[in-house]
């Protein structure tokens, strides 16, 4: 249900991420709308809207923004993630430390996986048999556990609306008619993304600081 012709690349996981539900992990293939996913700030919500859309492996070598990145496991704290994580470049990784909190006024914040790729275990998917990318919609934007790590729902902002097909945007508009008017709904976490997120993490590189730590 993404759109394969849209310039800006979709915010999804790959087929084979374990999501945190309120019945224990599940892959996300099998998750359905209603299913109850844990989240980190409201516990176990609904799934409102799940959509997914292959692409093939000449699609992905056509088009550098639609390959995934591997996040490896461990690559960003202890355990975290506790087995290696597959997504899309855009989707966003909750990271937490004093270092974010110094930068961005919180010590949580939401980064794109490809702003990650300075991090030693985060790399592009460069030679991908094709991939099968899935998204989740809850009623809120959302933190949710994948494979261990926490990571953003679907956001449905301007940007992400315009990566789902026309059907897609349809059937959300259906369920949620009032973001045929606003710009989308609150981010879950402040958003750190471009030159500043890079910089976060070649900061914790240098100091050899994990992404992802426990902060008093």
């Amino acid at each position: 249900m993404l759109d394969p012709t849209a310039a800006t690349p979709p915010i999804c996981f790959a087929a084979g991420t374990m999501i945190d539900t309120a019945h224990g992990a599940r892959a996300i293939e099998t998750l359905v709308a209603g299913d109850l996913v844990m989240t980190k700030d409201h516990g176990a919500r609904p799934i409102r809207w799940i959509g997914s859309t292959a692409f093939t492996a000449q699609a992905l070598a056509a088009r550098e923004n639609l390959r995934p990145i591997r996040i490896a496991a461990g690559a960003l704290g202890d355990n975290r993630p506790a087995t290696d994580l597959t997504v899309s470049r855009q989707h966003r990784v909750l990271v937490r430390s004093r270092v974010a909190e110094r930068m961005f006024g919180s010590a949580e914040a939401l980064v794109p996986a490809k702003d990650l790729l300075g991090m030693p275990g985060v790399a592009i998917v460069n030679d991908a048999e094709g991939v099968c990318y899935f998204h989740m919609l809850f009623d809120a934007h959302e933190v949710v556990f994948s494979n261990g790590l926490e990571t953003e729902s679907l956001h449905t902002g301007p940007e992400a609306i315009k990566s789902l097909s026309p059907a897609a945007v349809t059937e959300i508009f259906t369920l949620f008619p009032e973001l045929r008017e606003d710009a989308g709904r609150p981010m879950a976490r402040v958003v750190a993304a471009g030159r500043s997120a890079r910089q976060m993490v070649a900061r914790h590189v240098k100091n050899d600081k994990p992404l992802v730590a426990v902060v008093q």
